[in-house]
């Protein structure tokens, strides 16, 4: 018994290592946001000898801040808006349909979860240029949404899978159309499932550089926070002194959101596994 309890000690403290570990690129950017660039370059894994917020006015002033943080809220609003609306419905009637050709169609669907982004993110990129929406906000949005409705559409069909069928029979014999038991009955059902896939979403969305620079480019109405620095960084220049105080402006939304939503997204998992 004692050393099953040691075996259990030792392996906290190798998590508390690996987590410290994990954490201390976050509280190194932290720390020297605060330091002039000369600090920061000749010490910068000390702590700062005072804190000095202007280099964060500079940063919101010079990057135009509050309109990347405008911008970067429509895209995540917008691509949770488009998965929520679309996702429940094709996990719904793919779930209900028992035919070859539905799981032919949620294979299909699913198929890019197992396909690395690298793969065919050139592809992707040609297509958008060809049908003309590159370098706008429209086809930004409409590439996110794409991008994350085959994990959406995965989770809510496992969990729309486990709501027993009876209860849509019972609506449809008071009466109820099939959309109107869908509306009324199925989807309030999947609250739990949609607060995880609406959490995952929003921070996937708020946080990503890849495919922003891919389908928007440098087109500076339509860049995000996360490409708006990562453009700050090139062959010839890396600019620090802006760059890590605009990471941590870029992180506090992100970070107040998940700390807030945490609870739904255990509780959306845990009622998916229970249901599956």
């Amino acid at each position: 018994m004692r050393r099953k309890h040691r075996d259990i000690d030792i392996l906290s403290w190798v998590i508390l290592a690996c987590s410290i570990f994990w954490l201390m690129p976050l509280l190194l950017i932290f720390i020297n946001s605060f330091k002039p660039y000369n600090d920061m370059i000749q010490h910068f894994l000390a702590l700062p000898t005072s804190i000095n917020f202007d280099m964060y006015i500079e940063t919101w002033t010079t990057f135009k801040f509050s309109q990347l943080t405008l911008t970067t809220l429509l895209y995540t609003v917008c691509t949770v808006l488009g998965v929520v609306i679309c996702a429940p419905m094709a996990a719904y009637k793919l779930a209900r349909t028992k035919t070859k050709y539905s799981t032919v169609i949620f294979g299909l669907i699913i198929l890019p979860m197992m396909v690395p982004f690298q793969a065919y993110m050139i592809t992707l990129t040609k297509l958008v240029s060809k049908v003309g929406i590159n370098g706008t906000k429209v086809g930004y949005i409409m590439v996110s949404v794409g991008l994350c409705m085959p994990l959406a559409v995965f989770m809510i069909h496992g969990f729309i899978k486990g709501i027993p069928l009876e209860l849509e029979e019972s609506a449809l014999i008071d009466g109820a159309s099939r959309y109107r038991t869908y509306f009324s009955v199925v989807l309030p059902l999947l609250k739990p499932i949609l607060t995880t896939v609406i959490v995952l979403d929003a921070l996937a969305t708020w946080n990503d550089v890849i495919t922003n620079q891919l389908i928007v480019g440098g087109k500076q109405n339509a860049l995000n926070i996360q490409n708006a620095l990562y453009m700050q960084f090139s062959a010839q220049t890396s600019d620090w002194e802006h760059a890590l105080p605009g990471i941590v402006m870029s992180t506090i939304p992100s970070l107040i959101f998940f700390v807030f939503m945490q609870k739904h997204i255990v509780g959306g998992i845990t009622a998916g596994a229970v249901k599956g």
